[in-house]
Formats: structure tokens, sequence, C-alpha cells
């Protein structure tokens, strides 16, 4: 009996308005569950799948996405080294020639560093942990492709 069938049979013999309400809830949330399970088996997982829906794009523009998020992040890891290396500066001028603007610049190039070098190095890391996911995915597809 599908479930047409039994929400019709539910309405016509079912008399009592409180019972009737909880079976046909019980009956939306079994759908509910079925439609959950489902979807969950067909959401796609990976970077290149989810680009290719959002987007539009194909793996070779994802990949192009992907390098050039990976050199952007470089580059500000790259430049809050830089940023680090002024601020040793500053803190070494500083110490031969003690002047509260040096040490104001000092400590400001520290803080960019950080946070630069935070943002850069982090991104990197997930880009590259995205990368390897994918990888297993594809591999793990081009398996049960062979099976």
């Amino acid at each position: 009996m599908d479930d047409k069938e039994l929400i019709k049979r539910i309405m016509e013999e079912v008399k009592d308005e409180k019972l009737r309400e909880e079976l046909l809830a019980l009956v939306v949330e079994k759908n509910k569950k079925k439609d959950d399970t489902k979807r969950e088996k067909e959401r796609p997982i990976d970077y290149v799948a989810r680009q290719e829906i959002l987007f539009g794009a194909t793996e070779g523009v994802a990949k192009v996405y992907w390098w050039i998020s990976y050199i952007i992040f470089i580059a500000i890891a790259f430049v809050g080294f830089l940023a680090g290396l002024i601020a040793l500066l500053a803190f070494l001028s500083y110490s031969l020639e003690p002047d509260e603007k040096t040490l104001e610049y000092g400590i400001g190039a520290l803080l960019v560093s950080f946070f630069l070098l935070l943002i850069g190095l982090g991104g990197v890391f997930s880009l590259r942990s995205g990368k390897k996911e994918y990888e297993k995915l594809k591999r793990k597809k081009e398996n049960q492709g062979q099976s």
C-alpha cells in the first residue's frame, strides 16, 4: 500500500480527530526520513562536484580556482612573513635607539604579521586537505567504477 492510499484510508476509517492527526504525522515523518536518506546518498561531497553544480564549472575550471586560491594564500603568508621581519627590524632598532614611534611600528607590524600568517597558512592547509579529500573520493569512485 502506497502512502496516498494509506492517507486516504486513515481519513476515511479513523473517526477520532487526534488519532487521525497522529497517524498522518507518522506517515509524513516516515516519508521525511526516506527523503533525507535519499538526499544523503545523492549529495555531492567533493569540491569539484559542488563547483560543477553551483557554478556550472568543469573540473578544469575548478582546478584553476583552486590554484588561484592556493597562490593567494601563499602570497598572504609571505606578506605576513615579511611583516614579521619588519617587526624584528623595528625591535632591533628600538633596542639600539629607544623611540616610542619605533616601538609602536614594531608592535603593529608584529600584529599584522601574526594575523596574515594565520590567515595564509590556514588557507593553505585547508586547501591542501580539501585536495587530498577530493583525490581520495576520486580514487574511491574510480575503484567503484572498476568493480
